[in-house]
């Protein structure tokens, strides 16, 4: 188990570019405030986007191609270092125009409108590097 304590930082809300990439934007975002490690949550829609579940014994990603709009109704996720590059890592749940949901690792999504917020947190950084065991690019003890 690996734990760190870490104390708030600054906060950002930023509404997102039209036509980007979200999971771009948010690591623009944090690359350009300069934050190493965060929290974010999201809400907004999307014009098309790609999900992924990862498939424990496989170790590998299944994706989940959605060519339609969506509202993003939850994005949650954080923000850590890999290769000391803003690695956002970030979940959503996107609903359909019937109510219908779909959810999992958020992989890409063509930003309608959306709107993040960005909880730094100050202390160590933390770095991803490959997990032997699972496959993923996880946490790590910094060296």
């Amino acid at each position: 188990m690996l734990i760190k304590d870490f104390r708030q930082g600054r906060v950002f809300l930023a509404s997102l570019d039209h036509g980007a990439d979200i999971i771009g934007q948010i690591a623009y975002l944090a690359d350009k405030k300069g934050i190493r490690t965060a929290v974010v949550s999201g809400i907004g829609a999307l014009s098309r986007a790609e999900l992924s579940c990862y498939d424990q014994a496989a170790h590998k990603y299944s994706s989940i191609r959605i060519d339609h709009p969506v509202e993003l109704a939850s994005l949650s996720g954080n923000i850590s270092l890999l290769d000391e590059k803003a690695f956002v890592h970030a979940h959503a749940v996107l609903g359909d125009e019937s109510g219908r949901t779909l959810a999992g690792h958020l992989t890409s999504g063509t930003i309608f409108a959306a709107e993040v917020c960005l909880q730094e947190l100050l202390g160590l950084s933390l770095s991803r590097s490959a997990d032997p065991v699972t496959g993923l690019n996880l946490w790590s003890e910094q060296k």
